[in-house]
């Protein structure tokens, strides 16, 4: 058999899957889950009896869920964070430490678990060679 010849074998894969779409709708939706935790945690902060890390672990939820949210929402000009928004591994540290304040109190617990699938989805991006992309200028845009 030639080296032409194709020899017998599995099939090709296929396109490469990326997991970025993936990861990060989860954590858009986790930090806006976290975010609304920690809104009823701090509205409802009085009727928590013996609980002095509520209102603390409400406010901290409501600043990391807005920072989930505006991380992962598109909007112009965050691309300039540099490598701290194309690479994954400062999201993953970042997002960690909000799991802290969510997993505290009841509301946020449902977006920490889902912040957890969004971590591991990320983590799974990072070591595949993955990054958020860049947005290029249009040509022929407003002068």
């Amino acid at each position: 058999m030639s080296k032409k010849e194709k020899e017998p074998g599995l099939p090709p894969l296929g396109p490469k899957y990326t997991w970025t779409g993936w990861a990060n709708q989860q954590s858009y939706v986790a930090g806006f889950f976290i975010l609304c935790g920690g809104i009823l945690t701090v509205t409802f902060y009085t009727k928590l009896p013996n609980n002095p890390t509520a209102l603390v672990a409400g406010i901290l939820q409501m600043f990391f869920g807005a920072l989930i949210m505006a991380i992962e929402y598109p909007f112009p000009g965050i691309h300039k964070l540099g490598v701290a928004y194309t690479n994954y591994y400062p999201r993953i540290g970042i997002y960690t430490l909000a799991l802290a304040p969510a997993l505290l109190q009841c509301p946020g617990q449902t977006g920490a678990l889902c912040l957890m699938c969004a971590i591991a989805t990320y983590l799974r991006a990072a070591v595949a060679g993955e990054s958020a992309p860049v947005p290029r200028p249009k040509k022929g845009g407003k002068k």
